[in-house]
This record gives structure tokens, sequence and C-alpha cells, in this order.
């Protein structure tokens, strides 16, 4: 795909989140009763899961983007494939958890960072037979949990440490898990806590801990899924940048407005339809614990900030997104630098390239972003990556006036 520096001007709505997605599937699969779940990030992975659920009992049907799910009726038929997603490898094995008999989950690659995962299961009592510590298929997991806590390292990846507030929700006890610091699970956390007191589960979260209540039961529900504020960066960062760009939705997490507005990006709205304007922008120190995923699209946002800006705690456990986006960067004439969990990015003038083929989603979506500023062309071998983490961001930026040839 050829790129043109271009004056972005247009409105797009939010994409869902499919972290959350998953993380109600799950928890409309374990809830005895019939769920609906609206406005459902639908793609490949989720129908992977949805997938999954079904050879381990729960019904599904799917029309648009809602979901109605029948739950609670769990009876593991064969294999439970999570292919090679491994957010699905986790939320599956805490489903399974609850189930006092044997799930066998198998999946394609090898997993490298699970062990502690399932070190955490066996601290609750839960039956794991793995290979290699957890990194070859199958798992096999046999539940109810039994004990009241267990912990796990913050540098595990989050989705397992996530997970694990799955694996003790039908057994009516409280249940703590203690989190080491770093704790870089908290993004994905706070997600999963929103899907939680959806379906009427208690959770109290601290420093370094959270409780899941069992004095409730899991009840069947009625679901919205929120909207993805670290995708939305990448829009608003182009209008930053180019113009000027609307994303309309509820940003639940104001994380990536605070961030941008950390540069002084002039961000005007409310919380459900926010625009970005081109803007004088000045450098900063800027945190990304809250919105880790949304580095690339920041440090593309950096290059334009006088004085420099140095990005932190931008992290994630299992990906690496600092090191392709500062060789991107690089690539793009700006000497950017990688630090232990993020970068130091001077201003610069981005200058087009032929960027090849892209191994991440966000990475690629960040070089999209970058071209509009960019003098000259840019070429991307593989733009279609882009959809596996945002489907539709290709169709949004062409909404917003980005010159794609190719598309």
């Amino acid at each position: 795909m050829n790129l043109k520096p271009t004056v972005l001007d247009g409105a797009i709505p939010s994409t869902p989140s499919r972290w959350h997605t998953q993380f109600c599937l799950a928890l409309a699969s374990l809830a005895f009763g019939r769920s609906r779940l609206e406005g459902c990030a639908i793609d490949d992975v989720t129908i992977s899961l949805v997938k999954a659920l079904e050879g381990m009992g729960a019904g599904f049907k799917i029309s648009g983007d809602v979901c109605m799910v029948e739950g609670g009726l769990f009876h593991p038929r064969g294999d439970i494939d999570a292919a090679g997603h491994e957010d699905n490898l986790a939320i599956l094995a805490g489903v399974a958890a609850n189930l006092p008999r044997n799930s066998r989950i198998t999946f394609e690659s090898r997993i490298n960072d699970s062990y502690p995962f399932i070190n955490a299961l066996m601290a609750l009592g839960v039956g794991v037979s793995s290979q290699s510590h957890g990194r070859d298929s199958p798992w096999l997991i046999r539940g109810p949990s039994r004990h009241g806590g267990t912990h796990i390292t913050g540098d595990c990846p989050p989705a397992y440490v996530c997970s694990l507030t799955l694996a003790c929700l039908l057994r009516m006890r409280n249940c703590d898990i203690t989190i080491s610091s770093p704790d870089r699970s908290r993004a994905m956390m706070n997600i999963a806590e929103d899907a939680l007191t959806g379906f009427g589960v208690g959770v109290t979260t601290g420093l370094g801990n959270v409780r899941v209540s069992g004095s409730e039961p899991l009840r069947p529900s009625n679901i919205r899924i929120v909207n993805d504020s670290e995708l939305s960066a990448y829009p608003l960062v182009a209008g930053a940048l180019c113009g000027r760009t609307t994303v309309s939705g509820d940003m639940a997490d104001e994380a990536v407005i605070s961030v941008m507005e950390a540069l002084n990006a002039e961000l005007t709205g409310t919380r459900t339809k926010v625009t970005a304007n081109v803007s004088e922008l000045y450098g900063a120190t800027v945190d990304l614990s809250r919105c880790p995923r949304s580095f690339p699209a920041i440090a593309v946002l950096a290059t334009a900030a006088k004085g420099g800006t140095v990005l932190h705690s931008a992290k994630i456990p299992g990906r690496d997104l600092i090191t392709p986006t500062v060789k991107m960067l690089r690539r793009m004439g700006c000497p950017a630098k990688a630090t232990e969990d993020g970068a130091v990015i001077p201003h610069s003038d981005l200058k087009g390239c032929e960027h090849g083929y892209f191994e991440d989603p966000l990475v690629a979506m960040a070089a999209v972003v970058a071209a509009c500023r960019a003098t000259g062309d840019s070429g991307i071998g593989n733009p279609e990556i882009c959809e596996y983490e945002y489907p539709g961001f290709q169709r949004h930026m062409y909404l917003l006036g980005l010159e794609m040839g190719g598309y």
C-alpha cells in the first residue's frame, strides 16, 4: 500500500474492545441462563473463542455485533482448541478451572510465558497437567479450585493475570489474587473488572491485590461491550498531527486523552465524542501504564513535540512494541532510542520510506499514522495486518481522508 502525506478531516466511530468481548463471552458461558452481548468485536479471534466455548458446552447465536449466549451447561466434547491466540488460551484455562472434569486445551504455537499462570492455578487447587512447564500443547485442566488465594508475577502476560479471576467464580467463596510488582496488567484488568461487575461479581482491587467475591452467584446479563480507548489513540493522533479527526463512542477510560494532553495536544468534546485538532506540541515525560498499547501511536505523536519526549511504563509482557516502533521511527528519520520500558523520542521531521512487512499490527498502524505527517510517500507491504487488532482500521483512515493507494 502506498501512503501519501495528507491533511485529515473526518469523523469515525470508535472500535469495540476485543478483550472486553472475550471476557464477557467467558462470563456468559459460565453463568446459568441466557445473556445478551451487544456491540461485540466480531473477528477471527472472537470466532475462534466462540467455537472453543461451544466445545465446552455453551451455546451461541451471533447476529451482526450481537451475541446471544446460553451458558452454564458444560460438557467438554473432545479437544478445546485455542488455535494460535494466547489470550483465548488464558481465558479457556480460566473457564476450565471451574469444571469438575478434565478439559483438554490445545494450541498451535509454543508458549513461553505461561508457567507462572499454571503455578497460580495449581496454588488454587486446580489440577493442571502440561508438557515442558506449559510451553507445549496440550494443557489438561481439572477444577474446581479449592483454595482461597493465589499469587502471580506482575511480569506475566496480562491476559493470564486477568484470567485468574475467572478460575474461582463458581465455588461461592472469596478468592484473593496477589500480583507482584511491577504489575503490568492494569489496563486489561480494568476491562476485566468492568465485565465481572456486569455479571454480578464483586471485585475489589488494591495495590498488588485483587479480591473476587464469592458471596453472590454469577448471573446472566445484558451487556454493552465497551469501546477500545487505546485503539482510539491512532486516529486521534493522526488528527493532532495532520488536521482534525473525531472519534465517537463512550471513552470509558480517558487514559489516552490524558497522555495526549500531556504533550499539549488540543482535544475537545466529551467522553462520548472526542475531536483532535492539529496543534503545537511540547515534549514531556509520559506514563503509559494505563494505555500501553497506544505506545506506537504516542511515539509518533512525540516526534512532533518540541524539546523531546520520554515515554515510560509501556512494556507489555509477552509482546514487544518498543523495539519495532523505534526501528520504524528510525527508518523515517527520527533518532529515537529504546529504553527498558519505553523510549526517548526527539523532535524530528519524518520522511516517507518503504517499510516492507510488519509483524505487529499496532506498529503497522502507527506507521500509517506517521505517513500522514511525513515528507514524501511511504509504503507498507502488508497493510492487512492492521485489521488483526483493529478491524476496520484501513476503512476508518480512508474515511478520515488519508490517501491510500491500493485500498
